[in-house]
């Protein structure tokens, strides 16, 4: 069976997205506090002040740093600057949200431009801190913020290099990273963004990975091709986690507490089955399938997406 999947790469859907504008052509732009004021036009063009408390990356990620400054650029205040399934990129949040506690300390490590961290800081009564090493992304974080509200806790952002973050040691009671590892080239930098987390984080305190897996993918691909659909690939920026190598590594740091399949069946209904009734390469993330999905029962292994939840030692 032919099957038309032109933007059904992993992540490729966003080649074709057309990005709206932030208000009514003509219209005052509103800024943070409300007032009528004229305003740049912040989704497409940010002109704040950006942080220099950054140490310097590794050259070898120079490339995919300026690819996600450009994302930054091109999506702006949109929740598809982190992840263009915006579905299941709230019920992420969601799922992330249980594991946090009243007064926790959190650092979202690869924030985007703040979705998520907001959406923390205001289901919990947390003090949340999102770095991100792409400037545009803390430029419209920011803007974010200003117009998230009131919050349940608290949110901060700064441009910062998971590589070596500029945070003392045993600060923070729980740090997530959500596709982040995999945008840091190879296996030898995401191993030691995970020793960064152990470092920064207190004793007893949790490491939330939500990352894709090479195994996942694996796994997701062979049922595709049963069904007659094509292979996905990588894109040209992403370094999917090895499970056996990174997690053997991680077990000299950490106790692995849980593994999370919150995704497999989502992925089941909507890289499986629900390609058969799309039309043109086109993919609609808000669709029934994807919002029924998202919430039924787990089971197996095929979603991209899996959570790891590691425990610092308290010894």
């Amino acid at each position: 069976m032919s099957t038309n999947e032109s933007n059904f790469h992993f992540y490729q859907a966003d080649s074709a997205e057309v990005l709206p504008d932030v208000t009514p052509a003509g219209s005052a732009k509103t800024n943070p506090t409300g007032s009528n004021t004229k305003q740049p036009d912040l989704w497409r063009s940010p002109q704040l002040q950006r942080p220099t408390n950054s140490a310097a990356l590794p050259e070898d990620l120079e490339a995919i740093r300026l690819h996600w400054e450009r994302r930054g650029r091109k999506y702006g205040l949109s929740p598809s600057a982190s992840w263009v399934d915006e579905t299941m990129l709230h019920h992420e949040g969601v799922i992330l949200s249980r594991y946090l506690k009243e007064g926790d300390r959190v650092l979202d490590a690869g924030c985007a431009n703040g979705y998520t961290t907001i959406q923390l800081a205001r289901a919990k009564a947390i003090r949340i801190t999102g770095v991100d090493y792409a400037p545009s992304m803390i430029d419209y974080a920011n803007v974010n913020l200003g117009r998230a509200g009131r919050l349940t806790g608290s949110a901060s952002f700064r441009v910062g290099n998971f590589l070596k973050l500029d945070f003392p040691d045993n600060y923070f009671d729980k740090v997530i990273t959500k596709r982040c590892l995999i945008n840091l080239g190879n296996a030898d930098h995401q191993k030691t963004a995970l020793l960064e987390a152990w470092r920064v984080l207190k004793p007893g305190g949790l490491f939330l990975i939500s990352e894709v897996t090479e195994q996942t993918a694996a796994n997701l691909n062979r049922l595709r091709r049963r069904l007659g659909l094509e292979t996905m690939v990588p894109l040209w920026h992403n370094c999917y986690l090895d499970e056996p190598d990174f997690f053997s590594f991680a077990h000299n740091y950490f106790d692995i507490k849980q593994v999370r399949r919150f995704s497999s069946t989502y992925y089941v209904l909507t890289w499986a089955l629900y390609p058969f009734f799309v039309r043109n390469g086109q993919r609609n993330y808000h669709n029934l399938v994807h919002r029924i999905g998202a919430h039924l029962p787990q089971v197996g292994d095929w979603g991209l997406q899996k959570l790891f939840v590691l425990q610092k030692p308290l010894g």
